[in-house]
């Protein structure tokens, strides 16, 4: 089975793809999260965000995080992320995690707050925080951008097996396909073995699925 760990679009999602959305509530498991970009109206959003973790379909909280080149005030962002961290602590929910030039305030948020839950690193594309994250015990998630940044293809080697998803977030232009042909043939294995891999990954880290 493939698994898209973050899309905001069911246009590219065929049969058999497992689809985690910010902000919805269908037939589909999801996540729900306050993006950064709109964290000045954290407030009235994360009541929201509460009620949504307690539906079954609702599998982690995210996107959340810290993005330093968007016009949003530092502590608005701060306040937001906290307040979600708090409720995928409360309901034992992994944390899909946006970060935008801001690692080193990521690291202070969680050497204060010492989370329990699992992060996933959404969109990564920073190699040279590869050592950083991974020494964080935190899940990297690799999307399009895989397909044609070469530096980011260098590294794709380097990451545990055990420590991989793939995604397509907003992107309307390439497949969850691709994307896993590209990452096995990176990584040389066939792309049905990277499949076992991610689904078992899945599985261990999102154990609310499978009840």
């Amino acid at each position: 089975m493939l698994v898209n760990i973050h899309t905001h679009s069911d246009s590219d999602a065929p049969s058999g793809i497992i689809n985690l959305y910010t902000f919805r509530k269908d037939d589909h498991v999801f996540t729900t999260g306050i993006h950064p970009k709109e964290a000045r109206e954290y407030l009235h959003g994360i009541s929201h965000i509460q009620e949504l973790a307690k539906d079954p379909r609702c599998l982690g909280i995210g996107e959340c995080g810290l993005d330093k080149v968007i016009d949003v005030p530092m502590a608005a962002q701060y306040d937001a992320l906290k307040a979600q961290i708090e409720i995928s602590e409360a309901h034992s929910l992994p944390l899909i995690l946006h970060c935008v030039k801001a690692w080193n305030e990521i690291l202070e948020v969680r050497k204060a707050l010492r989370p329990q839950q699992r992060w996933i690193f959404h969109g990564f594309r920073k190699t040279g925080l590869l050592p950083g994250v991974l020494k964080e015990g935190l899940i990297i998630s690799i999307g399009t951008a895989v397909l044609y940044d070469r530096k980011l293809q260098e590294i794709v080697p380097l990451i545990p097996d055990n420590r991989l998803f793939l995604e397509t977030d907003d992107d309307p232009d390439h497949s969850i396909e691709e994307v896993y042909a590209k990452v096995a043939g990176l990584k040389k294995i066939p792309v049905e073995e990277l499949q076992e891999k991610i689904f078992a990954n899945f599985l261990l880290e999102f154990p609310k699925w499978k009840n």
